[in-house]
This record gives structure tokens, C-alpha cells and sequence, in this order.
């Protein structure tokens, strides 16, 4: 039997890992084209064939972490009954606040990056206001539904810059929480 070699992930693949990686560990002050380059096995030129500059870079990464966070969300959909008003708005909840291991920092350092050039947020932008779009065309009440997305964006930010003092079993019942409000929220329609 033939050894097969291993698969190595794309070069735009590798890249990003190695500048999450690096941006995770140093921050992303400290994020440097040569560096990301050489970490993820790559010449900087063919860095720069996939990202022109260190914005382009970042704006890729923080992409990513939107694809995984849509991600994570559409997985957790597929869990929850399909004729239940709330399971959309409990994906949410679930997707965002589901801890992402390995990946704790990477948050802090993309939202660091964007604080100096909020451009680089442009693309989160539009995917949260198609967010909330969506959550004023599912029904129930938008006002409950948008202050429960709110609460969790809230306990989310508050641990990617670790100041929440939430023990564990105190989170999981802001969690439970948040998912029986949105039942409540999915239930009742909204005010006109």
C-alpha cells in the first residue's frame, strides 16, 4: 500500500491561519506580511498575489470570522425544530456565545485592528444589518428580539476583552436565559 502525502490546506488557507495565529498570539499591532509569510510557508510575494497589503489581510481575516460565525449559526439551526418561530433568533444566540476553542483572542486582536481603521468593519457591517433584517422579517417582536441579539452581542464583546466576572454556571443561565426570552420574544407579535 502507497503512503499518500499529506493535503496541505490552499496557500489563501494557509495564510490566514498563520496570520490568525500570529495575531492571536501578538496581536495584531505586531502583524507583519514577512512574518505571516514565513509562518505560513510562503514567499512574501505570493502573500501579496492574495493580499495586496496588510489591510487586505486583515479585512480577509475578519471575513473569515464572519463566515465562521455564519457558520456556526446555520449549524446550530439545523438542530432546532423547523416550525418553531424562535429557532432562527436561538441559532443566533447560540452561534455567537457557543466559545470557539483555539480561537479566544482572535476577536480582541481583529476588533484591536478595526479600532484604528474602522473601514476594515465594512464587511461585519453589512452582515449585521442583514442580520437584523432578518430579525425584523421573522415576526414576533422585533423591539424583544433585537434587545435579546443586543444582550448577546453585549456578553460576547465582554469576553472577548475579558471583563465579564461570569462564573461558568452563571453563563450558561444568561444562556438559558436569552433562549427562553426569545421564545417569548418569537411568540408575541410586535407593536405597531
Amino acid at each position: 500500500m502507497q503512503a499518500t502525502a499529506p493535503v496541505l490546506p490552499a496557500a489563501r488557507d494557509r495564510i490566514l491561519d498563520a496570520a490568525e495565529q500570529l495575531v492571536a498570539d501578538q496581536g495584531a499591532s505586531n502583524l507583519t506580511l514577512d512574518a505571516v509569510a514565513q509562518a505560513a510557508g510562503v514567499s512574501k510575494g505570493g502573500l501579496l498575489y492574495h493580499y495586496p497589503n496588510k489591510d487586505a489581510l486583515l479585512a480577509a481575516m475578519i471575513e473569515r470570522h464572519c463566515d465562521d460565525l455564519d457558520e456556526r449559526c446555520a449549524r446550530e439551526l439545523e438542530g432546532l425544530p423547523a416550525d418553531q418561530p424562535s429557532s432562527r433568533l436561538k441559532a443566533s444566540i447560540l452561534g455567537v456565545l457557543t466559545p470557539r476553542a483555539g480561537r479566544e483572542d482572535l476577536g480582541a486582536a481583529l476588533l484591536a485592528a478595526a479600532a484604528n481603521k474602522p473601514a476594515l468593519l465594512d464587511g461585519a457591517r453589512a452582515r449585521y444589518a442583514d442580520h437584523v433584517a432578518q430579525l425584523t422579517e421573522s415576526g414576533g417582536c422585533f423591539a424583544r428580539s433585537a434587545v435579546i441579539m443586543l444582550a448577546v452581542d453585549g456578553l460576547m464583546l465582554g469576553e472577548v476583552w475579558r471583563l465579564t466576572p461570569f462564573t461558568s454556571e452563571q453563563r450558561e443561565l444568561i444562556v438559558k436565559e436569552l433562549l427562553r426570552l426569545a421564545d417569548e420574544a418569537c411568540s408575541e407579535p410586535s407593536p405597531r
